[in-house]
């Protein structure tokens, strides 16, 4: 692997202890992907925001690294563990929402924009087409691959870090365009009409390849892909897809059909009556906001519903009057904070929920051990007001 000269001496430590350790990371990671080089990026995306996943340990390094790092190109910010403006609507103990915002301060005090989205491209952080990128949150890198025709490998918190502050990432993985292209093909055989339908067959999907994935007769809108990417990162490691016309000659080919939908959905869904309603895993974008919005004006909900945003996205909607509309109809719109990955339904009791994310539904039940009801966006508003 060639570096610099300027990379050699970050990587003896004589730029600082924290650029050593960065480039240490990227040198290291660049190896195992028989990297040639490393390349300047434009911008990254960082995860490692949860307290609930980090930890006191997580938190002391955050707090100690953060001393001597700083971000040398535009750096967002994955989704925490509570709204922190919220905190008195879920009973949030004392001790977690002060080490929560230590770990966002932590982020801040290297230059990180507190974004507080697993959607970067929303709003906040959505590079030219063509541009080498470090994204981790796998939904965003599927979806920045796929869909913005950027370039990202599906990174760790560490390594997205390690980028952030190098301006660098290994020239390996999807940067090369022969890794871009499809190793399988599915055929979809049955016709997708919601984004949950999307994400039943990004789920099936992800398991078949942990390289690019090919599909034909598959058209979405923005709303529809996000819920394919979120499914493809959930159940397998490829960090991208093509839509397709044709299956190129000598390529894999796997049908999709009514028989796949109905065998992932029962995978991923309990028959449950659900005590609370979970919306937005990953969070809406605005054209799903407004959906939601104008379904809710007028009705009221009859289970306790909360609806997850990034800050960008609320700010948008309130100004709208689409918050407003959605909290006359009895929800609770929170900002900056995971549903799949945050302890609020131990600190308040609740066990069933209904959702309309593939993606949410697998770490709501694997991770936080509910019992998950998958129904489309539609379904759950016929059902539920």
């Amino acid at each position: 692997m060639h570096l610099t000269s300027e990379e050699e001496k970050a990587l003896e430590g004589e730029y600082g202890v924290a650029l050593q350790a960065a480039y240490r990371v990227l040198v290291s990671t660049g190896k195992l992907l028989k990297a040639d080089r490393l390349i300047p990026i434009v911008s990254a995306h960082l995860s490692g925001v949860n307290y609930s996943n980090l930890g006191d340990a997580g938190l002391e390094f955050l707090e100690t690294f953060s001393g001597g790092a700083k971000v040398k190109v535009r750096t967002t910010l994955n989704p925490c563990g509570i709204d922190l403006n919220r905190t008195d609507a879920f009973s949030a103990p004392r001790d977690f929402i002060d080490k929560q915002k230590r770990v966002i301060e932590s982020y801040v005090r290297m230059g990180v924009s507190k974004t507080l989205s697993c959607i970067p491209y929303e709003i906040d952080n959505e590079p030219p087409r063509g541009s080498h990128v470090a994204w981790a949150e796998s939904s965003a890198c599927v979806y920045g691959n796929s869909v913005l025709g950027i370039m990202t490998n599906r990174e760790s918190a560490v390594s997205a870090l390690s980028s952030a502050i190098t301006g660098k990432t290994p020239h390996a993985g999807l940067h090369l365009m022969e890794n871009r292209r499809p190793k399988v093909v599915v055929e979809v055989e049955e016709p997708l009409e919601s984004s949950t339908d999307f994400g039943i067959l990004g789920f099936f999907a992800g398991k078949l390849t942990p390289e690019t994935i090919g599909f034909t007769k598959l058209r979405g809108d923005k709303p529809q892909l996000k819920a394919l990417s979120a499914a493809i990162g959930t159940s397998g490691a490829s960090g991208m897809f093509v839509l397709l016309d044709s299956v190129p000659k000598g390529t894999e080919r796997v049908s999709f059909t009514r028989a796949e939908h109905q065998e992932v959905k029962a995978q991923l869904s309990s028959q449950v009556d659900p005590e609370v309603l979970l919306l937005g895993c990953p969070f809406y974008t605005v054209e799903e906001v407004a959906h939601l919005a104008s379904r809710l004006r007028g009705r009221k909900l009859k289970k306790p519903t909360y609806v997850h945003l990034s800050r960008s996205v609320y700010s948008a909607a309130k100004k709208e009057g689409m918050v407003d509309w959605m909290e006359g109809a009895g929800a609770v719109v929170l900002k900056d904070m995971c549903p799949s990955l945050t302890p609020t339904p131990k600190w308040m009791g609740f066990t069933k929920v209904a959702t309309d994310s593939p993606k949410g539904s697998y770490y709501m039940s694997s991770a936080l051990r509910l019992r998950v009801s998958l129904l489309s966006t539609e379904e759950i508003i016929d059902s539920y007001t």
